[in-house]
Order: C-alpha cells, then structure tokens, then sequence
C-alpha cells in the first residue's frame, strides 16, 4: 500500500479541504439536484452501556464533519456548492439513537431512523454484533448503511446490496500485525511466539481465526489461543494460561469495558508479557496501559492515528477543529464516524438525490483519493463485497506515557521496542516472581517438546 501519499502531499491547506467531498465532474454534475432542506443521516453508537466513550466519540466525529459541510468555511469548502455549503440548498444533520452496546437495540433504532426518521443513510453501530444485526435490518429496509469501525469479516461476506464498510477488516489487521512482527526482527533471530488473548465472541473469534492462519503461513508460532467470556468479571484464568505459554508477543481483544477487567486479571496472577498488541477502542487500551508495569510494553491497532493525522494537512486541520470544538483530541472512533459520515454525503452529491436506490448506487462508485480523507489510507473505494479496498492499519506503541506509530514503516515516527524472541516475562506487582515466571515458561516449554 502507498501510504507515503501523506508526505508528499504540498498542496494548501484550502485547497486540500476543498476537495472534500468535491463534487464529480461530468455529465453527473450537470445535472440539476432534488436536494434541499434538512437532510438527515443516521447514526447508531453505544452512548450508555459498558462502553459509552466509544459512542460519545463517535457522535461527536459525525457532527463535526456536518459543521464542517455545512459551514463551507475555514477551508471546507465545495467546488461549486451545489447541494452543500453557504452557495448550496441543503444543510446536512446527524440523528444519533443509543444503541446501549444491545445488538436488538441497534436493530431497532435502525428502524426507527430509516422510518420514523426519513435518514438519507445510517452510519454505526460500533461493534460488531450490533453491526451485524443492524445492517441485516437496514438491508430489509433498502437503506444504505456504512460501517466506519466493525472489521468482522463475516459483515461483508453476506452478500448484502446496502451494507458498506469504510474501515479496514479484520484480514488487514492481521496482515498488519504480522508484518510488524517482521519489521521488529533482528537478522538471525528466533521468530517471536504469539499468544492469542481473545474474547469469545464474533470479534475475538475472528481475529482468532484469521490470525492463527496469518501465523502459519508466515511461520511464526502461535504459543497459546485463549479465550474469556465478554464480560467476565475475573478472567484470571485465561491470563494465566497465557503466561504459562510463555509466549513473545500477546496479541489480545478488549472491547466492551472487559479492559479494566483484563488489566485488573494480569496484575491478580502477577504477570507481564515482554510485549502486548490490543485489538480495540482505544478507551479499552487505555485501561490495560494504566496496569502496574504495562505503559512501555503495549501496543494498539486502530484504522487512525492522531501523530500521523499531524504530517496530513487535511487531516490535521480536522483534528485542530476537534480539539477546538469538543476540548479533547480526536479519537480513533470519531474520525472513523466522520469519515463515514462525509463518504455519505459525497454520495448525496454524486447522486444528485437523497433517493435510497440512487444513494446506494453513487456509493458503489465512490472512488476517493487518500489525500481527500483525514484517514492514513489510499482512499475510499469499495469492491464487490463494498469493502473499502484502500483501507490500513496503523498500530502504534504507548512510549514514555504517549502512543506513537510504529507501523506501517513510512508513516512511523519511531520505531518498536520489544525484547527479542525468548526474553522472560516479568511479574506484576501481585504474587510471582521472575523465577516462578521463567520456570513456569521452561516447564511449559519442556511439555509442548514431549508433546510432539
């Protein structure tokens, strides 16, 4: 993938925010279009429930990206404004409903948008089981509904006419992952063995899955695969089956608040992997970092990263306005909403319409250059499953209290730090000891050789 189009980008500032969400040239833009008035997408996001910073953050990258549209000012200005901005004849609004992190609810509250609420499109749900039910629903209702966030691969592969996804899938952070393992080698060193640390569910199965496959294919050890149940309120045990393994690299899912819970796990059984990869909202990051001992030793995927939105001047003009308006920084979760949220409304204005069928249709065909999104990727364009093919991970390392990109290598801006393959793990601040760590990693060891 060439993401080094974020570097070699020179053109302004104006002009760079200008083309978002520019209007097509051709035959398309000669056309005179039905838009006016309020024109409503809908959002679905998490607000209450075990994981309300998610939803929060999303709601407000959704609306910022209206204002933005809307105002037509401080650079975010369209081409000709024939639908959007100040010269335009519509206003674009968000109509949130709180899906609670319930996957009937999210299902629910698509109806209700699509049909109480007249929505052009539905944006969420941020999360993968609220995705799945509630894309199911928006399919029976003809409406078209974008996926900024859940990469379960099972989405795209049902077939379905109105369900699109802008954000990577789990295969890409997989991949991702993998050649970060790659890039951290040294020449003649051991491949580093992972460990799987997932939830049992469809989020955590799936990488689970793809990962191991990923693994084998590239040669490098899977040590131990071990699930716990979403919600769990003392996963200990799956910890400890971790560190028995011994492994080199934890790679482990954590979504829906079981990060404090899987934090508070690791410091009960006194244990530090050498290394940890999170596959989750950053607020569930967060709480893992927070563990004694954990800050330099973990990692996070995400489909964003605010260092790397820095060296993007449409990328950092956005994440500025953020700050300015909501007096925090812009989340992985906010810009994946906005992102969603301006690919909608770029096929409002491709199709001329708010009509579903012609909606849909114009999202089949958006084709977006990297240098016309805020996200690290090569743009927007969706395959036949309407996946977004031009979709990347990034996944940066928490360094001296700050998560900075590690990879992918040309947007890096510091490079990973991990014990080489075989190091032992250290104990957490609760029973164990380095001895009691390694013996355990030497026994598990001797068990697996008998084994074969």
């Amino acid at each position: 993938m060439i993401h080094g189009i974020r570097r070699a980008c020179a053109t302004t500032v104006a002009l760079l925010c200008g083309a978002l969400l520019a209007s097509c040239s051709g035959d398309g833009a000669a056309e005179q279009p039905n838009v006016s008035g309020d024109i409503r997408i809908g959002l679905i996001a998490p607000l209450t429930g075990n994981d309300p910073a998610t939803g929060r953050d999303a709601q407000r990258g959704a609306e910022l990206a209206t204002r933005l549209i809307n105002a037509g000012t401080d650079g975010f200005v369209y081409q000709d404004g024939r639908i959007w901005g100040p010269a335009g004849h519509a206003r674009l609004s968000i109509v949130t409903l709180d899906t609670k992190g319930d996957r009937q609810r999210a299902a629910d509250e698509t109806s209700t948008l699509a049909a109480d609420k007249q929505v052009a499109g539905v944006v969420g749900a941020f999360g993968a089981d609220a995705t799945l039910d509630a894309s199911q629903r928006a399919e029976r209702l003809q409406t078209p509904f974008l996926s900024g966030d859940a990469p379960l691969t099972a989405l795209t592969e049902r077939g379905l006419n109105w369900f699109f996804r802008t954000a990577p899938d789990t295969a890409v952070f997989g991949s991702g992952f993998l050649s970060l393992l790659r890039n951290a080698e040294q020449t003649g060193q051991d491949p580093r063995r992972i460990a799987l640390l997932y939830s049992n569910d469809a989020t955590g199965n799936d990488l689970r899955s793809t990962v191991t496959e990923f693994a084998e294919e590239a040669g490098y050890p899977v040590a131990a695969s071990v699930s716990y149940e979403p919600g769990d309120p003392n996963p200990s045990a799956a910890v400890t089956a971790i560190r028995d393994a011994a492994p080199d690299v934890v790679l482990m899912t954590a979504d829906g608040g079981d990060g404090g819970r899987l934090a508070q796990a690791f410091t009960t059984v006194g244990y530090l992997p050498p290394a940890v990869v999170v596959y989750g909202p950053a607020a569930q990051t967060a709480q893992i970092a927070a563990a004694p001992g954990f800050s330099d030793r973990i990692s996070r995927e995400a489909a964003w990263s605010l260092p790397i939105a820095r060296a993007n001047p449409l990328a950092a003009a956005v994440a500025e306005r953020y700050q300015r308006d909501f007096g925090a920084p812009m989340s992985a979760e906010a810009a994946n909403a906005f992102t969603a949220v301006t690919v909608f409304a770029r096929a409002i204005d491709d199709a001329g319409s708010i009509d579903r069928e012609r909606v849909r249709s114009a999202l089949v065909a958006v084709d977006l250059p990297g240098n016309e999104t805020i996200m690290p990727w090569n743009g927007v364009r969706f395959d036949g499953t309407h996946q977004n093919t031009l979709a990347a991970t990034v996944i940066e390392q928490n360094t001296d209290g700050s998560f900075a990109p590690v990879y992918p290598r040309d947007l890096a801006t510091t490079t990973v730090h991990w014990p080489p393959a075989g190091a032992a793990s250290t104990p957490g601040t609760a029973a164990g000891t380095a001895a009691g760590t390694t013996a355990t990693a030497t026994a598990a060891r001797t068990t697996r050789a008998a084994a074969r």
